[in-house]
């Protein structure tokens, strides 16, 4: 009988796939996730926490510039420090205070991020949302380290819509993910974590960068805050990143791909999803989070 990994390979996902303690897995990030738990912490460091596509280039940005203290970009990508990615050599070259980002489960970080206390910015997004912008990324992306020069994932949109229902679309499954970081507060307590929602950002950016601020003990200026905001807009940043960063740590994609930034906005799922594949999502989500689809 085939196991969940293998009916993903078979359906289009042009990764190899393993079984990682009853959980679908990349076999090149089995390695990078033992590494990235035992990775030396600082007492300074920031992390970034969000399922992918939750907008965790936007906040990372808007992250760098709060420490900043000014609507300045990064030098480099933020993959320069993808947690689960980097090398120990590789983090160990970043100045404090680290805005690490990473996809991983609470389970899934180096135990000291906890009895550090060290700051942790947790965003999340529709998740329906979440599985269009994958969707579209996946279906156009080319890895650097892909010989066959496939996007990641060359099957049908309702088959990804299946996969990523039973935890099958890397880089993490969505409902694990979910569950750990709702439940952190009781399994790590008196732990505080700045919950933001990505929906909260498109209403009001200004105000959430504030409230990330103030979370970081980094409070700014009102202009401040606005020229963040402006700075950290989707074309904006889209040229940032495309034109005025190191490079270094960019992907490869496919001609006429949109790259990390395609829209943007919320509710484009209302434009994918038929009105089944809708009732099944929230069907599955109310089984597996105990809570009715909230969006």
């Amino acid at each position: 009988m085939s196991t969940l990994a293998e009916n993903a390979m078979k359906a289009g996902v042009n990764m190899e796939l393993v079984m990682d303690d009853g959980k679908v897995q990349v076999a090149l990030m089995l390695d990078r996730l033992k590494n990235a738990k035992v990775l030396p912490i600082r007492d300074d460091d920031i992390l970034l926490c969000t399922y992918p596509k939750s907008g965790t280039h936007w906040t990372w940005e808007i992250l760098n510039m709060i420490v900043a203290g000014k609507a300045e970009y990064a030098k480099h990508w933020q993959n320069s420090t993808w947690l689960e990615y980097r090398t120990k050599e590789e983090l160990e070259t970043l100045a404090s205070p680290r805005i690490l980002h990473t996809h991983l489960r609470p389970s899934q970080l180096p135990e000291t991020v906890w009895y550090k206390g060290c700051k942790v910015v947790y965003v999340t997004r529709n998740p329906k949302d979440c599985v269009v912008s994958s969707y579209n990324q996946l279906s156009k992306q080319v890895w650097k380290d892909n010989p066959a020069g496939k996007a990641s994932y060359t099957g049908t949109w309702d088959d990804f819509i299946e996969f990523f229902l039973k935890g099958c679309i890397p880089p993490v499954p969505y409902f694990e993910h979910a569950i750990e970081w709702t439940n952190i507060s009781e399994a790590k307590k008196d732990f505080e974590i700045c919950r933001v929602h990505y929906e909260d950002m498109k209403q009001d950016c200004v105000r959430e960068i504030r409230r990330m601020a103030d979370y970081l003990g980094r409070p700014l200026s009102d202009k401040t805050y606005y020229d963040i905001s402006e700075a950290c807009s989707l074309m904006n940043l889209k040229h940032a990143n495309e034109k005025l960063k190191d490079q270094t740590y960019h992907f490869q994609w496919q001609d006429g791909a949109s790259g990390y930034f395609r829209k943007g906005i919320t509710g484009d799922w209302k434009n994918w999803f038929t009105v089944a594949q809708s009732e099944r999502f929230d069907k599955v989500y109310k089984e597996r989070l105990n809570e009715t689809f909230p969006y």
